[in-house]
């Protein structure tokens, strides 16, 4: 894993306020090897500006909002809460992750309870890799969850390249971070449909961590990977940032 003296990984975690839906124990427990930061964003209201709405619901928004950064604490998170009132749920969770240099988000799922044990890590190149990695040595700190590392056989690709070219590198990635080597196993597949063949092997894992492979969290946090994964699997997303400039949007 990340030197224990290194800055920990971190992930964006939104909730919708007045009244957020409920995060499941387990997986806050699962989350808290990371530094948490928790996003609680307020719809404001047609005709009513983010001032006016801070002025009217501020007090309340923000002692919810502590509410849940208490649990997150209470098993030894280290939170920060960001409260923002706002006509663009997208554009704030956006800007908040560029703000608040998270490594990633969470695109939860409805209700599952999240026991950590196997994790599946798709890759369509190495484009991510140098970012995925720490972040998934921070979040697999007990040294007894399985790692997989999925790549899809594009065009003109072999198991054996894939190998050589995509999971090996990844792998050796991996294991510099301090995972350990026989909890990783390598996946090459070719399929027609690299969508349903990522979605359809997501049900077998307790957690998928994605890389973006768009230039905004915009785009790809409910694009169709996590999207169909969250619906179809049921299984939570983490989509690990590719970083860069502040997109320009939102309100506070």
């Amino acid at each position: 894993m990340t030197d224990a003296a290194a800055r920990p990984s971190s992930i964006l975690v939104d909730v919708e306020l007045p009244d957020p839906a409920p995060l499941d124990p387990e997986l806050i427990r699962v989350l808290s090897s990371l530094r948490v930061v928790l996003l609680g964003w307020f719809a404001v209201p047609e005709q009513t500006s983010p001032a006016q709405a801070r002025d009217q619901f501020g007090d309340d928004a923000q002692a919810a909002l502590d509410t849940i950064a208490q649990r997150f604490e209470a098993v030894g998170a280290d939170v920060t809460t960001r409260l923002v009132f706002t006509g663009d749920e997208l554009d704030t969770i956006s800007r908040i992750s560029v703000e608040e240099n998270c490594d990633a988000v969470l695109v939860p799922a409805p209700a599952d309870r999240v026991a950590l044990r196997r994790v599946l890590v798709p890759f369509r190149g190495l484009h991510n890799a140098r970012r995925i990695a720490p972040f998934v040595a921070d979040l697999v700190q007990d040294h007894t969850t399985d790692v997989t590392l999925l790549h899809i056989l594009e065009e003109g690709e072999t198991e054996a390249s894939s190998l050589s070219d995509v999971l090996e590198p990844a792998a050796a990635m991996m294991r510099e971070q301090g995972l350990d080597a026989d909890l990783l196993t390598l996946d090459a597949r070719a399929t027609d449909d690299p969508t349903d063949a990522i979605v359809e092997r997501s049900a077998e894992y307790d957690l998928v961590v994605l890389g973006e492979t768009e230039p905004s969290i915009r785009t790809i946090l409910f694009g169709t990977v996590p999207e169909q994964i969250v619906q179809r699997a049921q299984v939570p997303v983490l989509v690990v940032r590719k970083g860069g400039e502040m997109e320009e949007g939102g309100n506070n």
